[in-house]
């Protein structure tokens, strides 16, 4: 299980271009939610998919897994429902197969999930 200190320094270590952003939104006493964590991380995702970053993109998902793979379960609904969220594939067949493309396959259950939610599909 993380800490949002320790997801903080997982993302900061892996992509030190997001330390600014993470340190910005801690608390007084440096701790940050996953929310705020998790919806910067969205926004340099979705700036890798964006201007077309496959390696950046890659491993962006790969420290998502990792992340996920490490999360108890509160930080892994805020990664269904604010990272993958965020990332606004937004169902389009290209979103779609870009997460299936790129994703690994934990990650990629949890998108599976979150949509099958926001669908209303009711997959678990």
């Amino acid at each position: 299980m993380l800490t949002p200190v320790e997801t903080a320094q997982v993302l900061a270590s892996n992509f030190p271009e997001l330390t600014f952003s993470l340190r910005s939104t801690q608390g007084p006493h440096g701790r940050s939610g996953f929310y705020s964590q998790l919806d910067s991380f969205a926004v340099f995702t979705r700036r890798a998919i964006d201007e077309c970053h496959p390696s950046l993109l890659r491993h962006c998902f790969a420290v998502a897994d990792t992340l996920l793979q490490r999360a108890d379960a509160y930080l892994a609904a805020a990664i269904e429902t604010i990272y993958l969220q965020g990332l606004h594939l937004d169902d389009t067949p290209a979103g779609n197969e870009l997460a299936r493309a790129l994703m690994p396959a934990r990650l990629y259950r949890a998108y599976e999930h979150q949509r099958a939610n926001i669908l209303g599909l009711g997959a678990n």
